[in-house]
């Protein structure tokens, strides 16, 4: 395809045996196809696009350090909170619940990277984060730049006609210079101030414990303020199409949302639920799952580059090739989940020995999937996973989602079309 060899990985095991049991040779970033978004946009310094080397492993140590599943335990509270304000929006203003999904989505983010409170209307942080996941969302979509194919495109000044690409990357890199720099540099100066007195925040946590304590702070601070703004641009506009889509299936499913309320109303006895009940929710945790498996937020994950000649089921996988996993044919693979179409979190459900219901280990692993392959695994998942299993938790405890009713009072078919980008 235009002189480079693209791979596609159609199955889990495939995906397996090259991304994860090969990932020495897989986890480069191609740089073509993606000159609109790291070159002309300057995201180059996101850790899902860095290229394969010592600043990259440093990143990933940095994640390591704050997103172990243990780890991101102590950021439990700062989730808690910002799932309960969103729960009193909602009470106060239902008709808003677009906007309280994005501030949701957001919040968490905001809250456990920086320790920041956003704001109810026209958060600075927040718009300018939109703004710069529109740039994701449209500049990874294979072919959407003519640059992204011939790169040397991207010398083109802006005032030539056609161009009009220069000047869209020119806008968007406005917003993903001040996501990199500017929630970072209130935290610092937060810390300059009264160290002490500073919430505990992600960033925090990076600079006391890898950028002040480094040989070269200048260095780390770099890799430090890349892997938190990572976070902060990616987190929240994975977060926020997770739970649409799990708003537009409990329309289109009441019976699975009566069913997850009853087990909920079962083990909380009225109260609302927090991470004391994770372990007696397999429901919920079915539910959070399904929702990952039926709308999968990336359809095809972030392109992989082979590094050098490989041999695969007897095919020849050249040096340089792009391999890419088929998130969407995996996880809608009949034969592991029948009818794929239809939203049914009892697929992943069985019951124990003693009468327990509980998630069925024969069914595949579809986190595995959903979240990447290999040392390019989303670092963020385990957080991501456990703020958006409260999330859907507690709302359903408090509330019911229903179809909107035309005039005469019948009730208007949603029809489920996303708007497509590189993420849903």
């Amino acid at each position: 395809m235009a002189g480079m060899n693209l791979v596609v990985l159609n199955s889990l095991q495939s995906c397996t045996d090259l991304l994860d049991k090969r990932s020495s040779i897989y986890s480069d970033r191609p740089t073509s196809g993606i000159t609109m978004v790291s070159e002309l946009c300057d995201l180059g310094w996101s850790f899902g696009l860095q290229r394969y080397g010592p600043e990259w492993r440093d990143g990933r140590k940095a994640f390591q350090s704050q997103f172990h599943a243990n780890t991101v335990q102590k950021y439990r509270p700062a989730l808690s909170r910002e799932i309960y304000r969103f729960l009193r929006r909602l009470c106060t203003e239902p008709a808003g619940w677009e906007h309280h999904l994005h501030l949701i989505a957001g919040g968490l983010i905001m809250s456990a990277a920086y320790a920041i409170d956003v704001q109810e209307k026209n958060d600075p942080y927040l718009t300018t984060q939109e703004h710069a996941a529109e740039c994701v969302k449209k500049s990874l979509v294979p072919g959407a730049y003519l640059v992204g194919i011939f790169p040397f495109f991207k010398y083109v000044p802006e005032w030539f006609p056609g161009a009009r690409f220069q000047h869209e990357a020119r806008m968007w890199r406005k917003s993903v210079m001040h996501v990199l720099h500017a929630p970072y540099n209130i935290v610092k100066e937060r810390m300059v101030k009264d160290p002490v007195a500073t919430p505990d925040c992600i960033t925090k946590s990076l600079i006391e414990n890898m950028v002040d304590t480094a040989k070269d702070p200048a260095y780390m601070e770099r890799v430090a303020k890349s892997a938190v703004g990572s976070v902060y641009l990616a987190g929240a506009d994975t977060t926020l199409s997770i739970i649409t889509s799990y708003f537009l299936a409990m329309v289109l499913y009441p019976d699975v949302q009566r069913r997850a309320q009853e087990y909920i109303d079962e083990v909380c006895q009225g109260r609302l639920p927090d991470y004391s009940d994770y372990d007696a929710l397999p429901y919920v945790h079915a539910l959070v799952r399904e929702s990952l498996r039926w709308n999968p937020v990336v359809s095809l994950n972030l392109p992989h580059r082979c590094t050098t000649d490989d041999i695969y089921e007897e095919y020849l996988i050249p040096e340089g090739s792009i391999v890419v996993a088929n998130i969407h044919a995996i996880l809608h693979d009949p034969t592991a989940y029948p009818d794929p179409s239809t939203f049914n979190p009892e697929r992943l459900l069985c019951r124990t020995p003693d009468g327990e219901l509980a998630l069925d280990p024969n069914v595949p692993d579809l986190l595995h999937a959903a979240f990447g392959f290999g040392r390019r695994i989303c670092p963020g998942r385990f957080m991501a996973y456990q703020s958006i299993w409260l999330t859907l938790a507690s709302f359903l405890c408090a509330f019911r989602i229903e179809r909107a009713k035309d005039e005469r009072g019948v009730p208007i078919d949603p029809g489920g079309e996303y708007d497509w980008g590189f993420t849903k």
